[in-house]
C-alpha cells in the first residue's frame, strides 16, 4: 500500500518537495488506537507510515496535504464531515454518518464551484488520482530537477541569505490605498532588490481555508544602516489591512531559490545584491 508514493519521496533528492513526518510517534499510535472515530484502515495505514504529510511543492505551497490528526467538520446542513486534508483547491473529507469498523469509506470534496461532491471509493483510490493529478503538472523538465535536486548556494547566494538576515521590518500603518506600510531598516553590508515576507490571514468567504502566502518587499533603495517605509499590497482584495499578519520566513534554501525574490537580478547590481565599494562601510 502506498509502495509507489514511497519510492517516489526515496528517489526524490529535492527533500522539500515531498514533506513527511515519518513513521509515526508511539504517542499518535495510541491516540489512534484509543480514538472512537472509524476511521478507513488506508488512511489509518498511512497516517502511521507517513504521519503528517505535504506532497507535491508547487511555486509556495503543497497539491495535495494529508493530516495525521482529522478535524470534526460539518456541512452547511449540518451533515458531520471528518476532514482529513486538502488540495489546493478543495477540502477532502469521509461523511461520518459512512464510517464502519474496518471498513474503507468514500472521499468527499468540497470546492467553490461545485461544492461537496464524491471523489474516490476510498480513500488509496483518491489518493493515487490525486497525485497521478498532481504529477501531470509538471513538464519533464521540472520533473528532472525534482529528482535531482537544486545546486547548493554559490557564494554570492549564501551572502544574500546572510545579508537578509540582517534587514529588520515591522508594520507601521496603513497607506490610504490599503497597502500595508512596512519600516524597513537594513542593517546589512549589502542592499537587497527585495525582502520577502510571510503573508497570513483571513479571507473572506467562499474562499477554501485561511490566506497564507507571501510578498516581496522592494528594498533597493534602502541603504545601508538606512530606515524607510515601503508600501505594498499585502493581498488586499482578499482581506482587510487589520486582519493580516506578517512573519519572518525561514531561511532559502537551494531549493527555495525561485520563492525568495532576493535572487533575482536588478539593474545596476551584481545577481540581487548590490555590493558595498572598496573602502566603502
Amino acid at each position: 500500500m502506498f509502495e509507489t508514493l514511497a519510492k517516489e519521496i526515496e528517489d526524490t533528492a529535492n527533500r522539500k518537495f515531498h514533506l513527511i513526518e515519518g513513521n509515526a510517534s508511539p504517542q499518535l499510535r495510541e491516540a489512534i488506537r484509543k480514538s472512537r472515530l472509524l476511521l478507513p484502515p488506508s488512511y489509518t495505514n498511512f497516517v502511521l507510515h507517513f504521519g503528517n504529510a505535504k506532497l507535491y511543492r508547487r511555486a509556495n505551497y503543497y497539491l495535495i496535504e494529508i493530516y495525521a490528526g482529522p478535524r470534526a467538520a460539518a456541512t452547511p446542513s449540518g451533515e458531520p464531515l471528518i476532514q482529513f486534508g486538502r488540495t489546493h483547491s478543495s477540502l477532502a473529507y469521509f461523511k461520518t454518518s459512512l464510517l464502519l469498523e474496518g471498513v474503507e469509506s468514500p472521499v468527499f470534496e468540497w470546492s467553490h464551484d461545485k461544492g461537496l461532491t464524491k471523489t474516490g471509493r476510498g480513500f488509496e483510490e483518491w489518493l493515487e488520482m490525486m497525485c497521478s493529478a498532481a504529477r501531470s503538472q509538471y513538464t519533464a523538465k521540472e520533473w528532472e530537477a525534482v529528482e535531482n535536486g537544486a545546486p547548493p548556494f554559490t557564494d554570492q547566494e549564501k551572502a544574500i541569505v546572510h545579508a537578509r538576515r540582517l534587514y529588520r521590518w515591522r508594520i507601521v500603518g496603513v497607506a490610504l490605498n490599503g497597502d500595508l506600510q512596512f519600516e524597513i531598516y537594513n542593517g546589512s553590508e549589502l542592499e537587497l532588490a527585495y525582502i520577502s515576507v510571510g503573508i497570513r490571514g483571513k479571507l473572506r468567504p467562499p474562499r477554501v481555508g485561511p490566506l497564507v502566502g507571501r510578498v516581496h518587499l522592494p528594498v533597493s533603495d534602502v541603504g545601508r544602516g538606512e530606515i524607510k517605509v515601503v508600501e505594498h499590497d499585502c493581498y488586499k482584495r482578499l482581506v482587510a489591512p487589520e486582519d493580516v499578519d506578517a512573519f519572518e520566513l525561514p531561511d532559502p534554501g537551494p531549493e527555495d531559490r525561485s520563492q525568495y525574490r532576493e535572487f533575482r537580478p536588478w539593474s545596476g547590481a551584481v545577481g540581487s545584491i548590490k555590493w558595498a565599494e572598496d573602502g566603502e562601510s
